[in-house]
């Protein structure tokens, strides 16, 4: 059964809590299943919701111009090399270009593989 479009509940509960004034760490921190991913994956689902199929495509095609391989799925192999370049002290412009992936996505799945938050990357 195709669902119909529109934000899906944890959505709309991250976007109550940045309506509501709450920074991104505030929210991540102070609320279990919460992750920066879910943050932007929120984001991402407004902005879908708001422009137009093509507009939605134009967007997708910036970042992937920018960043080649944005939104695709991470491999085990990609989470090893992560933490490898993390733990080295990587800047997280270089770890980005790297991996040809926006430095939100970055910081969010450095979240996921349980690292420090993102604001300590230097």
């Amino acid at each position: 059964m195709k669902r119909e479009p529109g934000l899906s509940e944890k959505s709309i509960k991250v976007l109550g809590h940045i309506a509501d004034g709450h920074s991104y760490a505030q929210i991540v921190d102070g609320h279990d299943g919460i992750t920066y991913h879910d943050i932007f994956h929120a984001a991402e689902e407004a902005l879908r919701l708001n422009s137009s199929p093509k507009d939605y495509q134009a967007r997708l095609a910036q970042i992937k111009s920018r960043y080649p391989r944005a939104y695709e799925p991470w491999t085990s192999v990609d989470d090893a090399e992560l933490a490898a370049m993390y733990k080295a002290g990587h800047r997280l412009q270089a770890i980005a270009e790297r991996f040809q992936r926006q430095p939100s996505a970055i910081r969010s799945r450095l979240t996921k593989l349980n690292f420090p938050p993102s604001n300590d990357l230097p």
